[in-house]
């Protein structure tokens, strides 16, 4: 596509785009088929990423309804996208790149996953069922291994490579250790595990990033876009989905964008029923899909988002854990907070630098209060512990909510 050929929106447009399309409130499997992954992360001082993913999009959602959906249901198995993320179990089929891409990788550091140490890996899951690696293999440490990422047993590397070739899968989780079994004990019957090109898995794999935030520049750094192939090749298997009418290219300010076909024609639906998305409050989850590309956000919406996990704590101006606060179409504040034996406690609360503490928009407050309810209700928390810089009206807020 030319140019000339792009369409193109304003940034409010685009930010109405990314509002509708990822704020429609549904149940739970309408939600897992609209954003077709979920970044998974352990974390969790307010529940997990999908947790907050989930919640922000699902009414009704209460902290640890994904593992459910995932390990009851099959309506998501534990796969790879961009990082270690959520997937329907009927995509398994595009993990065949990653699949390859991540043995040629372990290849390199000395682990072969089909060597017959692993052979017998798979075999032990065969005979005994899911089992964590703490069940699997020889649990003696490896002193050659000491300090490194999965710890000094031979076999838990041997068993992180064997889940990353696809040879093992995520059966459930043990206190969030993986619990692992074959892949045709894990997949629904039914699920589609044919062989497929590469080209068609890897379209599937660059459509299914693009899905998920809604707007995607193709220009994002390599963190958002980790596939198992060069930007080149990406490249070249975008340009055949857009070709094909999977893709959409789009302009925004000069800056190119792709976005899908359902996506886009939100544009053009009808408002739905109900409070109206512009005027609701939303936390969001620092891995949101919507939070993915930091610098198309920065572009579209004006908000500088750093997550500080990692950060030493001297070098941190936000926190640990901090949430985006999304207010309709614009980002109005973020904050850090933690759960424990249901007290929700918000250690800071950092406000938007046009936004006045003492004068808050008309209706903000209004917005805050039922969605501060939710968020205690999702936690289970019945206590409330506040922090300074929130403003009268705000903390008024909070305090209602938690009444």
């Amino acid at each position: 596509m030319t140019a000339s050929q792009r369409l193109t929106l304003t940034r409010a447009d685009a930010r109405r785009l990314l509002v509708r399309y990822h704020f429609r409130p549904a149940p739970l499997a309408s939600v897992i088929r609209r954003l077709g992954t979920i970044q998974f992360d352990p974390l969790a001082p307010v529940g997990t990423n999908p947790d907050l993913v989930l919640q922000a999009r699902v009414p009704g959602y209460r902290q640890g309804d994904w593992q459910q959906a995932a390990y009851g249901q099959r309506l998501l198995v534990d796969g790879w996208d961009k990082q270690a993320s959520l997937i329907q179990p009927a995509e398994w089929w595009a993990q065949a790149p990653f699949h390859r891409w991540f043995a040629r990788r372990w290849q390199r550091r000395g682990v072969d996953v089909d060597a017959p140490e692993a052979r017998a890996l798979v075999e032990q899951v065969e005979r005994h069922g899911p089992s964590t690696s703490l069940e699997l293999g020889d649990q003696r440490a490896d002193p050659a291994l000491r300090g490194s990422w999965y710890g000094p047993k031979r076999s838990r590397h041997l068993l992180k490579a064997l889940w990353d070739a696809g040879h093992l899968m995520t059966h459930h989780r043990v206190g969030g250790r993986h619990a692992y079994d074959l892949p045709e004990r894990v997949l629904p019957q039914g699920a589609d595990v044919a062989d497929a090109t590469d080209d068609e898995a890897l379209q599937r794999l660059v459509v299914r990033r693009v899905q998920a935030a809604g707007l995607l520049r193709p220009a994002a750094d390599g963190a958002v876009w980790l596939l198992p192939c060069s930007r080149a090749e990406r490249d070249r298997i975008a340009a055949r989905a857009l070709a094909r009418g999977a893709l959409v290219e789009l302009e925004v300010d000069g800056t190119v964008y792709w976005t899908t076909p359902e996506a886009l024609a939100v544009l053009e639906a009808a408002p739905e029923p109900g409070p109206a998305m512009e005027r609701g409050v939303r936390f969001l989850a620092p891995l949101d899909p919507l939070m993915w590309d930091r610098g198309g956000v920065a572009r579209l919406f004006g908000f500088d988002y750093v997550w500080e996990v990692y950060k030493p704590q001297a070098q941190r101006r936000w926190g640990y854990y901090v949430i985006p606060v999304l207010w309709g179409e614009r980002f109005v504040a973020r904050f850090d907070a933690k759960c424990q034996e249901g007290t929700l406690t918000l250690l800071a609360w950092h406000w938007e630098p046009d936004i006045l503490p003492a004068r808050l928009p008309e209706g903000l407050a209004e917005s805050l209060e039922p969605a501060a309810r939710h968020f205690l209700e999702y936690l289970g928390a019945s206590r409330l512990v506040l922090p300074r810089g929130l403003g009268r009206e705000a903390r008024r807020a909070w305090q209602r909510a938690a009444r």
